[in-house]
């Protein structure tokens, strides 16, 4: 007999791609945080770090009026971003349109609804997490079930 493990659990033994995987995902979501922090307010959530490679680092937007407006940033993004040891080397932004269902950080995508038994299945899984924060994402998703 198999016995499950929580995700989390799963999560914090992973080896190999996976956590290679985990820990780029994980630095990609930092250099949005970044480059958000060097943006107005009503640009910012409609940017995301896609990629970086070959000091080159690839930003993106949701439609075109906003790609032109953020190339306009991209002084001041490389400027933030060198400031950082393991960024000086960086030498261009590129910037690339995305639909906006592909960026879905705001609140205005739709939100999926699960069943009743998936979301006791996922209040389940929370109860074993360790990570206050995974396991608060896992109770909120839990509550997305049909009425």
């Amino acid at each position: 007999m198999q016995v499950t493990q929580s995700i989390g659990k799963l999560l914090d033994t992973t080896e190999g791609n996976l956590q290679r995987l985990l820990a780029r995902a994980k630095a990609l979501q930092q250099l949005t945080v970044e480059v958000r922090q060097c943006l107005p307010k009503a640009l910012s959530p409609h940017c995301l770090v896609a990629n970086i490679r070959d000091h080159r680092l690839i930003i993106h937007t949701d439609t075109a009026a906003r790609a032109n407006l953020l190339r306009y940033y991209t002084p001041s993004i490389i400027k933030h971003l060198q400031q950082h040891q393991e960024l000086r080397n960086l030498r261009k932004v590129t910037v690339k349109v995305r639909p906006p269902h592909l960026l879905t950080t705001s609140s205005q995508a739709q939100r999926p609804v699960l069943s009743p038994a998936n979301g006791a299945l996922l209040r389940n899984i929370a109860s074993g997490m360790k990570d206050p924060h995974l396991k608060s994402a896992f109770l909120r998703l839990s509550r997305r079930t049909n009425p």
